[in-house]
């Protein structure tokens, strides 16, 4: 009986990394170097794999030499965060008044962020296939 898409194919995340295997619908031989599971790229040549999922933005970094993978519109809300945090310190530059003001401009920054972030924009890309 074969096995339909479902059954068959599987993933696993490793780390920062996706594996697609493929369960064999029969076995090849009564050898243990026989795999129940392998590499899909031999038998499934010319399907489409379609992988849903979300993205995590890479850290910021003390270098100010690499870009963060936050999209530019929201690079203001970090700015009123160090600001409003600026504020706050003990000393000459606290004012709680200015604090409140950049903590609420963030705070908005912050909503149009979650609001873009739910509407699951999708960027292309290609998988290189591995064999394992």
């Amino acid at each position: 009986m074969p096995l339909n898409d479902k059954e068959r194919y599987f993933y696993f995340i490793d780390g920062e990394r996706i594996g697609v295997v493929e369960k064999r619908s029969t076995s090849l031989g009564s050898s243990n170097d026989d795999p129940e599971y392998t590499s899909p790229i031999g038998s499934s040549a010319g399907k489409t794999l379609r992988v849903h999922y979300t993205a995590k933005a890479s850290p910021l970094t003390t270098t100010l030499t690499e870009s963060p993978e936050i999209p530019s519109q929201f690079h203001e809300a970090l700015a009123f965060k160090v600001i409003s945090d600026l504020y706050k310190l003990p000393g000459e530059t606290l004012n709680l008044e200015l604090a409140s003001y950049y903590d609420a401009q963030y705070e908005m920054a912050l909503r149009e962020a979650k609001k873009y972030a739910r509407r699951q924009h999708v960027s292309g890309g290609q998988i290189q296939p591995w064999s394992f």
